[in-house]
């Protein structure tokens, strides 16, 4: 099978973008294998496909982008290559986990601030949190989108989750952050006493946030983010990421969403690595440090 590499986007034209990619040196006939490009808006997919099956072509021009151009949502491509008869398993490159972009390549002073943010984030000051990115394409909603209005048109819908699309939110992404303690808001209106909740959340580079995202609490507590949402870049390549988040209601639909983890692992995790629950300076035996462990894992 061929290694696809140095997939790159380029573009200097509103109309399109340019996707380019090379093969790793190899001995194999390239006139056997073909390539598709696949496009998403999330990094983690589910990417689709965009173009036909490309034989020994290694660039392609995605003229639909007039209008999914945005200032703060980017594109992400990937390419996946397939041999002609499908005697072999279809290869993605990269990996769904890895979207290109429409970005600068990071160099290695990013690489490493990027890296120290998250070791910071995991190992003192954040702690465990699943990030739900918002749809932005697919099918739209049957139940509550009018087409004519262009906007859906019932609340509380339990096929889009108030977000017009089908599904409503890609699956959860794990990760670090930091969550700072927001201010007892309470409003005693006519309708009773209304508690609301505004914070900020502090993450590293990876997942990349936008507005309306889902961030979950291992506590179940869960935020809205945005509207306000800053990045901090070094040459055009992000490091970190600030931004406000807004608690919802236990009322709200969004409280229904599913987080699709296995009770037998959920019963186990820990909010924070393992190490912060312990006395790093214990002198002892490994029977003791296990005894230890297993009565944390009980209290949790």
């Amino acid at each position: 099978m061929l290694e696809v590499t140095n997939i790159r986007v380029r573009s200097y034209d509103l109309g399109h973008l340019d996707v380019y990619w090379d093969i790793a040196p190899c001995f194999e006939d390239v006139l056997n294998y073909t390539f598709t490009v696949l496009r998403s808006d999330t990094e983690f997919g589910p990417f689709e496909p965009i173009s036909r099956a490309l034989v020994d072509s290694y660039h392609f021009r995605d003229s639909a982008t007039h209008d999914r151009f945005s200032k703060y949502s980017p594109t992400y491509y990937a390419i996946r290559i397939d041999t002609r008869g499908g005697s072999q398993t279809p290869v993605t490159y990269p990996t769904s986990g890895k979207g290109v972009r429409l970005e600068a390549l990071p160099d290695l002073a990013a690489l490493e601030m990027s890296l120290q943010e998250r070791l910071k984030l995991k190992q003192f000051k954040g702690r465990l949190v699943w990030v739900y990115r918002k749809r932005t394409f697919g099918q739209r909603c049957p139940s509550c989108f009018d087409p004519v209005m262009g906007r859906h048109v019932t609340s509380n819908c339990q096929v889009c989750f108030n977000t017009s699309w089908v599904g409503g939110y890609h699956a959860p992404v794990a990760t670090y952050a930091q969550i700072v303690t927001p201010d007892e808001q309470i409003a005693r209106l006519d309708i009773g006493k209304v508690e609301s909740q505004d914070s900020v959340i502090l993450l590293a580079n990876v997942p990349e946030i936008f507005e309306g995202d889902l961030i979950l609490e291992l506590e179940n507590v869960r935020w809205r983010v945005g509207p306000t949402i800053r990045k901090y870049k070094k040459a055009r390549a992000l490091v970190r990421q600030q931004a406000g988040i807004h608690g919802i209601q236990r009322e709200d639909i969004e409280y229904t969403i599913p987080l699709n983890v296995s009770p037998d692992v959920l019963k186990d995790t820990l909010a924070s690595p393992e190490g912060n629950y312990l006395n790093r300076q214990t002198i002892g035996s490994d029977e003791l440090q296990e005894v230890l462990r297993s009565f944390f894992r009980r209290r949790g």
